[in-house]
């Protein structure tokens, strides 16, 4: 029988010992829905729950490597030796085994006081967040399950284990979690791109009621861990689904989005609300190639997050929002600096917001100009944005539809006929300058070399100078009067 995944080394090794040793949580869910993590998944995710002891399993052990990362919880993470090597090159698969418990009381919304080790399986299922994470598998592929979870399984139903507040008030990111697994899950199969046809799971009614009930506890929570949960369900297919149903549970930490919430433009160019109308853009909005997907998922849902903010009636009844863009970076800054976002991806989001208004133009000179400005990367993402933006609108047009493609592609193509745009492919640099002004007698000082490298750069753009060593050099020697 071809092996689950390289775990089965090591619950061979625990049950020669005399041991019960199963797979257990999300690696059992995803074997069972055809996903199976084997050898080239990532091995945090591969999970082995055992009636052994860390002295134990030490024991048994002996002779691999391994280290106590959760020994406290009764978790050791053995390396096991792989059967082929990895593509990364890895000769050995980590996996975390954690010793059947229960958990004492949670006094801070998510870390027990204390564990108690058990022998039974069952106890140590029954602590678990959902049904369908409550399920094991030994390596033979015998499933013990005792709380339903195949059936939510093929139903597509996220059920908490026993009582959903008890669950939720042990550990409050459970809440989040149970959103995450709703935009992530999918009932079909899945597509050639990678995501999957179908619904999405759905939150089963009395574990969804608890989640509005102890959504307040998700203040408790670390801002790292909230984010990190968040980020997965943006870029989940049904991530916009989420945000619709759940708003009120994620204002607990984003409190801006519940402004947002059934605020009506009063604008003829839109038909939805603004939170709406920016969920509409996360859908809609399209990888760059460049930026991670929840980063642009994060720009498209808090584009317009300033439009409140800036909102006014004029005299005819329109609505508008001038400002916004500016307005709405500043807040978007503040939000991802309280979520502890890493800095690449606030200062990304924030860009994307301040420029998602600007005005596109079928120009190549203003497309180069746009390109040494933002680079060509962040001009593609904000393009992006511009037509996520638009098509959440409900009214762009095909002819607007073919304006954003014909103007992505020019810049792609400038990019790729290598085209001048930026300081660093002028045929000229500033050491040049200073050695043409030794010759002719001066010494420019850098403000200088600055300024006219930049007039030569803008005249290339503009076509009035070839991106030329001589010819730049003679426009040079102009400039600088020698």
């Amino acid at each position: 029988m071809k092996r689950i995944t390289e775990a089965d080394k090591l619950i061979e090794m625990l049950e020669a010992a005399g041991f019960e040793a199963y797979y257990v949580g999300g690696c059992v869910r995803d074997f069972l829905r055809g996903q199976s993590r084997a050898a080239e998944s990532v091995p945090a995710d591969i999970d082995v729950t055992t009636s052994a002891t860390p002295d134990e399993m030490k024991e048994v052990f002996a002779g691999l490597k391994y280290f106590e990362t959760g020994i406290k919880h009764g978790t050791l993470t053995v390396l096991a030796p792989a059967e082929d090597r990895k593509a990364d090159g890895r000769k050995y698969a980590p996996v975390e085994i954690t010793t059947f418990r229960t958990d004492g009381e949670y006094k801070d919304n998510r870390h027990p006081e204390e564990v108690r080790f058990v022998r039974n399986l069952e106890e140590d299922l029954a602590r678990r967040d959902f049904t369908i994470n409550a399920m094991a598998m030994d390596m033979r592929g015998n499933l013990i399950d005792v709380f339903g979870g195949r059936a939510d399984l093929e139903a597509g139903l996220i059920r908490a284990v026993g009582d959903p507040d008890r669950r939720f008030q042990e550990d409050a990111l459970r809440i989040l979690r149970a959103m995450r697994f709703a935009a992530v899950l999918s009932c079909g199969g899945e597509d050639d791109r990678g995501f999957e046809d179908g619904r999405g799971f759905e939150i089963e009614p009395k574990t969804e009621a608890a989640m509005f009930r102890n959504k307040e506890l998700l203040g408790n929570i670390s801002a790292e861990r909230i984010y990190a949960e968040l980020k997965k369900l943006l870029a989940g297919p049904h991530g916009g689904d989420v945000v619709r149903k759940y708003v009120d549970i994620i204002g607990v930490f984003i409190p801006e989005l519940l402004a947002m919430k059934g605020f009506e433009q009063h604008n003829p160019y839109h038909r939805y609300d603004v939170l709406e109308h920016c969920v509409r853009a996360m859908e809609t909005v399209e990888g760059s190639g460049f930026a991670e997907d929840y980063q642009m998922k994060l720009a498209a849902l808090l584009h317009d997050v300033g439009k409140p903010q800036k909102f006014f009636l004029d005299e005819n009844g329109i609505g508008h929002m001038y400002g916004h863009a500016a307005a709405g970076e500043e807040m978007v800054r503040n939000i991802l600096n309280r979520l502890k976002a890493d800095g690449e991806t606030r200062d990304r989001v924030c860009a994307l917001v301040k420029y998602h208004d600007l005005v596109f133009q079928e120009d190549r000179r203003l497309l180069k100009k746009w390109m040494n400005r933002y680079t060509p990367e962040m001009l593609l993402e904000i393009l992006h944005i511009k037509r996520a933006d638009n098509l959440a609108t409900g009214n762009m047009s095909e002819e607007l539809a073919e304006k954003f493609d014909r103007i992505e592609e020019e810049i792609r193509a400038i990019v790729e006929e290598q085209q001048c745009f930026s300081l660093k492919d002028l045929a000229l640099d500033g050491r040049d300058i200073i050695d043409l002004c030794k010759g002719r007698g001066g010494a420019p000082e850098g403000r200088e070399i600055g300024q006219t490298l930049q007039k030569l750069l803008d005249e290339v753009i503009d076509g009035d100078l070839p991106n030329e060593k001589e010819a730049l050099t003679a426009r040079a020697a102009e400039l600088l009067g020698i």
